[in-house]
């Protein structure tokens, strides 16, 4: 007969649920208020509600049980957004930009601590993961900024996915550190105990076996989303049962976490690559409507756990070492990224505003931190202090991004732009298209003509949009388009095609004669926002979209394409991914909204 669970058991269960329920809403709400990370917010309650404040919790299996299941759903969130088209358009940033960027901050954190007496391997641990950025709080900040489309954003988002696949790595690594202690199985554990101890093993061994270890997952991952989560997924979305679509993903989540767990691995690689295989279906988005409020939820409990073991009292005690290792880490974080930025081809304004936007730390570190091996191998105060450290990065990050954003500008502003000029003797596949106005039209035909290979000439008249342009990375002159001259010079005698970002009709009414003139058969394109624009422009032979969907501009950029004889299943590979980009940075702006329509809708007119 099953033992009975009593009301004190029960309660006694329930309570330490409820303190972290509780104090985590409350915190959520006044961060959002305050327009601080929600990550600051749940340390500061762990701290609060901790056994080195108010004592209303302590650590315990259950407590440590919702912090692993937190991290386990962030891998899984993160996994989604790893796919393999975003994987091979970013290659150049993948190869380049962003592991130069991890080598030079990781590796000088990686000295620095090893300077301070701790032992190699777990210094490289720790040192990398220090490398890294925050995910979550740039993807708000480029998402607030409207960004996410511009050379800035897109570059950012590639480092992020850099990093947050070096990070699953790094939690391999870290893990088998600590052999039996931490539970790490086979010879990843024999290899880094005798490390630790001294052994005369290479270092680059461990690494390797991780390397080796996770490249298998990521292909036993690939080939489950295509042959077992795919057919799956379609057979629930032609039921209509949601209840059975979130149970089955929640089983898939789970199972795969101890799967890997299992043969020695760790709870988030399992979870990562069911990520993986996620992303590579038409069911990503639904996935993640579901599992949305799983991760915030459990992922709050883990940085409120982190919170639970931090000392105040010694942490005030160390609190100039804090203060110096914040200082630190920003300050070191932001010039050698700026160095790498250059290094790889930035400008000094759009480096500038990189290097101060990946400047922080990374919700991963904490991650790092808590493992059974780098808890053994640092320090108390020196572990304190570091978390700490993070914490504080994170909460000045929107502001320190918005200051990198306006030395950028001033930057830009102190440069003398010159105009670019296109060859009067281009042969006809580098004939330029000249974009008008760098309005958020303007913009996604730039980005249009980039993600092609398309030579595009862009000028901009309104001098805070000129230098907000260059400062997000974009290739702009100064100049007012009316003027033929500047046409001219800027090689619109061997136009392509004129895409007009900011409309205004006088001006082009005046100038069509000329130009039809200048430059015969010169495609012009505009959108505009109202039924009496679209019949003015038209008339004056100009192809005029009315703006109806999102993306801003989206009919006319595909009008463009498809006028510049780009292949449709080009055009409609592109217009996907857009769309795709757009919801997600929307999402991500007003993640408290409700979704009224089916989340399964979309999904059932593709599996039927």
């Amino acid at each position: 007969m099953a033992a009975e669970f009593t009301p004190v058991q029960a309660v006694d269960a329930l309570v330490p649920a409820i303190t972290l329920l509780g104090f985590g809403a409350a915190s959520a709400l006044l961060c959002k208020a305050a327009r601080l990370s929600p990550i600051v917010g749940y340390l500061i309650v762990g701290i609060l509600i901790g056994p080195h404040a108010l004592g209303l919790i302590h650590e315990s299996q259950a407590t440590h049980l919702l912090a692993e299941l937190g991290v386990v759903f962030l891998l899984f969130d993160i996994g989604m957004h790893v796919s393999m088209r975003e994987l091979r358009e970013s290659r150049r940033d993948l190869l380049g930009l962003a592991p130069a960027h991890l080598m030079l901050t990781g590796l000088m954190s990686a000295g620095a601590l090893w300077m301070a007496g701790i032992a190699w391997p777990i210094a490289l641990a720790v040192g990398l993961s220090l490398g890294l950025s925050s995910t979550a709080v740039v993807a708000r900040i480029l998402t607030e900024r409207e960004q996410n489309s511009c050379p800035i954003g897109r570059t950012a988002t590639h480092v992020l996915i850099f990093q947050d696949m070096v990070a699953i790595f790094l939690m391999i690594y870290a893990t088998s550190l600590g052999g039996a202690e931490t539970g790490a199985s086979g010879l990843a554990g024999l290899i880094s105990t005798q490390l630790l101890s001294g052994a005369d093993l290479p270092l680059a061994a461990s690494l390797a076996l991780s390397v080796v270890q996770a490249g298998l997952a990521f292909a036993a991952a690939l080939l489950a989303g295509k042959y077992l989560i795919n057919p799956v997924f379609r057979t629930l979305a032609v039921i209509r049962n949601e209840e059975a679509f979130t149970a089955f993903t929640l089983l898939f989540v789970l199972g795969a976490a101890c799967a890997t767990a299992m043969v020695g691995l760790s709870l988030t690689l399992g979870a990562f690559l069911a990520g993986l295989a996620v992303s590579g279906t038409p069911f990503r988005h639904e996935v993640q409507t579901e599992m949305a409020p799983f991760r915030s939820l459990l992922l709050s409990f883990f940085f409120i756990s982190v919170g639970l073991s931090i000392d105040v009292t010694a942490l005030l005690r160390n609190l100039p070492l804090v203060l110096l290792a914040a200082g630190g880490m920003i300050g070191m974080k932001t010039v050698l990224g700026f160095i790498a930025a250059r290094l790889n081809g930035w400008s000094v304004p759009g480096a500038t505003q990189m290097a101060f936007l990946l400047a922080q730390g990374s919700e991963f570190t904490l991650v790092v931190l808590s493992l059974g091996a780098i808890v053994t191998g640092m320090p108390g105060a020196l572990m304190s202090s570091v978390v700490a450290a993070v914490a504080l990065s994170l909460a000045l990050a929107p502001a320190w991004a918005g200051l990198g954003a306006r030395l950028s500008r001033h930057i830009v502003r102190q440069t003398q732009i010159k105009m670019e000029s296109a060859p009067a003797t281009a042969p006809l596949l580098d004939r330029p298209v000249i974009v008008v106005g760098m309005t958020q039209t303007g913009r996604l035909a730039v980005d249009a003509l980039e993600d092609h290979g398309i030579p595009y000439l862009a000028t901009e008249f309104d001098p805070d949009r000129m230098l907000s342009a260059v400062a997000d990375g974009y290739r702009v002159s100064f100049g007012d388009a009316s003027n033929m001259k500047l046409i001219e010079a800027i090689g619109g005698t061997n136009a392509r095609a004129l895409v007009i970002g900011s409309p205004r009709y006088e001006v082009s009414h005046d100038v069509t004669p000329v130009v039809e003139r200048r430059f015969p058969g010169l495609k012009r394109f505009v959108s505009v926002d109202t039924p009496e624009d679209m019949v003015r422009f038209a008339g004056l032979g100009i192809r005029t979209h009315f703006n109806m969907g999102d993306p801003r501009g989206i009919e006319m950029v595909i009008d463009m394409l498809n006028a510049l004889d780009v292949p449709e299943d080009k055009v409609s590979a592109w217009l996907s991914h857009e769309t795709e980009r757009f919801a997600i940075g929307e999402a991500k702006s007003d993640e408290d909204d409700d979704d009224d329509l089916d989340p399964l809708e979309p999904d059932i007119e593709q599996a039927a």
